[in-house]
């Protein structure tokens, strides 16, 4: 049974662009809105693009960098806070919280290609 865990959480790890496609189709179809799914499923994808980066840094690099991925979060959500703060000089953590979801999912979906694409030209070319 503990194997089954594994190979799903695999799956859903090296497989992010088809997750977000079925997760965002699920909500769609249970809000019957656009904009909350869209929302949702960034906000539901985070830790698996975390994850896929992580497991890219592994494959390619041969280590996770995984200190410093904790580190440009935080920095990040400190961020966030400082924004929320700045614009309406009270911090709103559930606010703070959803637009640091939003800009990681953003910045790991284009770290993520990057990567992806990075692999496939370092391994054809070398």
């Amino acid at each position: 049974m503990s194997n089954v865990i594994i190979y799903f959480l695999a799956f859903i790890i090296t497989a992010p662009l088809l997750i977000l496609f079925i997760l965002y189709f699920f909500t769609r179809k249970l809000y019957r809105n656009k904009r909350r799914a869209v929302h949702l499923t960034a906000q539901l994808m985070v830790p698996v693009l975390v994850a896929s980066v992580y497991v890219l840094f592994v494959v390619l690099f041969g280590n996770g960098y995984l200190p410093w991925i904790i580190v440009f979060l935080l920095s990040l959500l400190s961020l966030a806070v400082i924004v929320q703060y700045k614009i309406s000089e009270e911090i709103q953590f559930i606010k703070v919280f959803k637009g640091f979801l939003r800009l990681t999912f953003l910045l790991f979906m284009f770290v993520y290609f990057g990567l992806t694409a990075y692999g496939i030209v370092a391994r054809v070319l070398l």
